[in-house]
């Protein structure tokens, strides 16, 4: 798939001089190849989405960002992704700055002692769009980080925050208090936000904007009174009145929560106006791609309504820069998009997918720092795999180009490749990108684990912020890391990967529901290729045999269960 890497590479080193700090020149577009059909696609390739993700800093003058877009659309990219407001809060001079409901609040009122920051946030915001405007670059804009309503929301309303299950306030990493997305009080503020950024930016920049990012990295649980009541009407009992065998109802609705707050707010902006695409930018680091349940990714995909596009950052180093990259996050990387690309198959879902093309996701103050093939790589892997697995990959991104403290620009230590060098890099993938012609393909190897296995977890131990140990994705990403390999825990996701030559299920049988066991006594009776545990050959009235070769080297013939070790 990246013999073509090799050319690729020698050209640009002959190109350019990669100690070079100059802007570079902008780069002819590769021509267009004549137009692609892939089964389960909505759209043609040349309409991929493809850019820089950009902050739009208060202190950036309307010039400075019009060159910088001039460039990336000279240099292949048609669209921008803007940066969010993390934290939550109003400050003009923060690292991430941004939209979100207490830039809005501030602004509401010139003698708030905010509102100087929040005009200057939302005017910077302003600026972009006109200079994406005036190059033809389509936009996605931030509106919203995690459920976070500003400290002012929060002293107001401290009734309707989440919280853990010992009733102290939900603060994820310590990067602040959120809302409830149940609460009556949230949904009113927000859905009244909303329709402020109708009137402010979406309306004004129709042409302009495509999709709105309505929250970054929204993830836990919530046992606030208002998440109570929703389990109560939804299960007609509250949780605390739960036998120990309806116990797994606990988890079944915190694995949900985020995907709970993404179709309810997918909803407001449908109603609001059904031309606008949404969508949330999930974490696709340790707790999506190893250990997942807060959220529960599939849910992601099976719950939101079609105006959401599910995007996850997708790094091949998801860590801090100091940390080095390990085999293991790519190996783990790779089972990750294969796995969404199914789930966009099953569920006819798009994605949209963030590149670590920045001094974080190449571990730059590690002892083991990545470079320029590695940012490229993860580019091109974001639209590989998931195709290949038959997603509809609706656009892909490069992080970062200018965020403080880790982007291209605004980075001041030493790293592994020229600025220059990476830009141009970088902005040749673009075109690259939108010319490929990955063919969709039935997956080799389905992984199959059970729903009821994360909801007994998330149940068992309360949590609300990391998923439990439950299942562990780094044996099977190490072994099949070269194999056509998807995660599967559904009857849905389960049938689309139906022609898989290979079912390792993951689970006890005790685990699996009636119509999963008929599905693996049908496969079974197929002679297809299935690895379980003793349950599992006793559930399926089937002989077993022990597999001592690992899952590098799988069985070659049926007629067993063959029984193996993740180890």
């Amino acid at each position: 798939m990246f013999r073509a890497l090799a050319t690729f590479f020698i050209l640009i080193l002959v190109a350019c001089n990669s100690s070079s700090p100059t802007r570079p020149q902008p780069i002819t577009p590769s021509p267009t190849r004549a137009r692609v059909e892939i089964e389960n696609r909505k759209s043609e390739i040349k309409n991929l989405r493809v850019g820089w993700a950009y902050e739009a800093y208060p202190e950036a003058s309307s010039e400075k960002m019009r060159a910088d877009f001039a460039a990336m659309r000279a240099n292949g990219a048609n669209a921008v992704w803007l940066g969010h407001n993390n934290p939550g809060e109003v400050n003009a001079q923060k690292v991430e700055p941004g939209m979100s409901y207490a830039v809005y609040a501030a602004l509401q009122n010139q003698d708030d002692a905010l509102y100087p920051d929040a005009r200057a946030m939302a005017d910077a915001i302003r600026r972009a769009l006109d200079a994406a405007r005036a190059n033809d670059l389509r936009v996605i804009l931030p509106i919203g980080y995690q459920i976070q309503m500003g400290d002012a929301w929060n002293q107001q309303h401290p009734d309707a925050l989440r919280l853990a299950f010992d009733g102290s306030r939900l603060n994820l990493y310590h990067s602040g208090y959120t809302a409830s997305p149940y609460a009556p009080q949230y949904r009113q503020d927000i859905a009244r936000y909303y329709e402020w950024v109708q009137r402010e930016f979406v309306a004004p920049y129709s042409d302009v904007i495509v999709m709105l990012s309505l929250a970054d990295e929204p993830m836990g649980g919530d046992y606030s009174a208002h998440a109570q009541n929703e389990f109560a009407r939804r299960y007609g009992k509250n949780w605390e009145t739960l036998s120990p065998e309806e116990k797994w109802k606990l988890g079944e609705f915190q694995s949900g929560v985020i995907a709970d707050y993404a179709a309810w707010s997918a909803g407001e902006w449908k109603r609001l106006n059904p031309n606008v695409l949404t969508t949330m930018s999930f974490h696709g680091g340790d707790t999506a791609r190893r250990v997942w349940g807060l959220p529960d990714l599939e849910k992601l995909f099976s719950q939101t309504p079609e105006n959401f596009i599910v995007t996850f950052d997708a790094y091949l180093h998801d860590d801090l820069a100091a940390k080095p990259a390990t085999s293991d996050e790519a190996a783990q990387l790779k089972l990750f998009l294969n796995t969404i690309g199914n789930y966009s198959r099953a569920y006819n879902k798009p994605l949209a997918l963030w590149g670590g093309v920045n001094a974080w996701g190449l571990a730059q103050e590690s002892s083991a720092p990545l470079g320029i093939p590695d940012a490229v790589t993860n580019l091109l892997l974001l639209y590989d795999l998931p195709t290949r697995a038959g997603g509809n990959v609706w656009g892909i991104f490069a992080w970062n180009y200018n965020v403080k403290q880790q982007g291209l620009e605004n980075y001041a230590r030493p790293t592994t490749y020229g600025v220059g060098t990476m830009q141009i890099a970088v902005e040749r993938a673009f075109p690259l990108l939108r010319t490929r012609g990955i063919e969709p393909s039935t997956p080799t190897v389905a992984i199959l684990t059970a729903p009821r296995a994360l909801y007994n977890a998330l149940a068992e131990a309360r949590a609300s912020d990391i998923p439990p140990a439950w299942f562990d994705t780094t044996p099977f990403a190490r072994a099949l890391e070269n194999r056509n390999a998807v995660i599967v825990s559904s009857p849905q996701t389960l049938q689309a990967a139906r022609g898989a030559s290979y079912f390792i299920v993951a689970s006890p049988a005790a685990d699996l529901d009636a119509e999963t066991l008929r599905f693996l006594r049908e496969r079974f009776g197929e002679g297809v290729i299935i690895m379980g545990d003793e349950s599992l050959a006793r559930a399926l009235d089937a002989p077993s045999e022990n597999w001592m070769q690992g899952l590098s080297r799988l069985p070659t013939v049926g007629g067993a269960i063959y029984l193996f070790s993740e180890k």
